[in-house]
C-alpha cells in the first residue's frame, strides 16, 4: 500500500522551488498549487509505501526542513 502524506506549505511559489531542490537531491514530491488547492493551501504530496525505508524517510524530511529554510518558508 501507499499513503499520500502532504506538506502543507501555504504559498505555490515556494511550493514549487521547494519541490525543484528535492528533485536536484533525488527526492521526488509532487507540488499542488494554486488553482488546484487555494494559495493557502498549496502543498507537497509526498507518496509513501512500505518499500521506503525509515532512513529515507528521515532524509526526505531532513532534506524538506533545510529546503524550507532556503526558501524562507515557515512549517
Amino acid at each position: 500500500g501507499a499513503a499520500v502524506i502532504p506538506a502543507i506549505i501555504g504559498n505555490s511559489n515556494q511550493s514549487m522551488q521547494v519541490s525543484h531542490a528535492m528533485a536536484a537531491r533525488r527526492i521526488n514530491v509532487q507540488p499542488i498549487v494554486h488553482p488546484a488547492v487555494e494559495e493557502n493551501a498549496a502543498r507537497l504530496r509526498f507518496f509513501i509505501s512500505a518499500t521506503h525505508t525509515e532512513e529515507e524517510i528521515r532524509q526526505a524530511v531532513d532534506v524538506l526542513s533545510e529546503e524550507l529554510e532556503k526558501v524562507g518558508s515557515v512549517f
